[in-house]
């Protein structure tokens, strides 16, 4: 119940906040061409994805979270998503954390259940991880989304570029993504 009632109150300060600090994009946009194939990594699940992650390259228009989030690993695969996130009303500043339900839709696939606005509602992808779990290109097969995040802010550039590459094989518009400025 306390959970519950946590993820209410979450869900609820964020709807207030002007900016979601989650995921927002424009729904018709797309950063991929469809025709491509792709293919989400099928020894990804929960535990792999479980921890601590910094969004390292995204398509430069799309907002998310401010500085990294949290990945934990729930019951029947399922993944809980926690941002912090802040606001100012009135001169009045809060530090809120958004939660998100992540259900298993298939091997390396997510999907968010009752998201909050602004969030990805699409299927999520796992299209490449690296071996040793530390670099992972997520995106939405209709193009909507992508992001390359790694659990280090600095470092494993072999690993940004070979996601990179997963991304372009799989159709999405590299040169779109840019290193992220937190």
């Amino acid at each position: 119940m306390r959970r519950i009632l946590a993820f209410v109150t979450a869900a609820v300060l964020a709807a207030c906040a002007q900016e979601s600090p989650v995921v927002v994009v424009a729904a018709s946009e797309s950063f991929r061409d469809q025709s491509a194939q792709i293919a989400s990594q099928t020894n990804v699940a929960a535990s792999r994805m479980a921890g601590d992650w910094v969004i390292r390259q995204r398509v430069a228009s799309q907002k998310g979270p401010i500085g990294g989030m949290t990945l934990s690993e729930l019951p029947a695969g399922a993944l809980q998503l926690s941002v912090l996130g802040g606001d100012c009303i009135d001169d009045v500043c809060f530090e809120t954390e958004t939660l998100v339900l992540l259900e298993p839709t298939g091997p390396g696939r997510w999907t968010a259940v009752n998201p909050p606005a602004g969030v990805v509602t699409a299927e999520i992808w796992v299209m490449w991880m690296d071996f040793d779990t530390r670099t992972a290109a997520i995106g939405t097969p209709s193009g909507e989304f992508g992001w390359i995040m790694d659990k280090n802010p600095t470092g494993g550039r072999d690993r940004i570029t070979a996601a990179r590459d997963i991304m372009d094989w799989f159709g999405y518009d590299v040169e779109r993504l840019q290193e992220d400025a937190t």
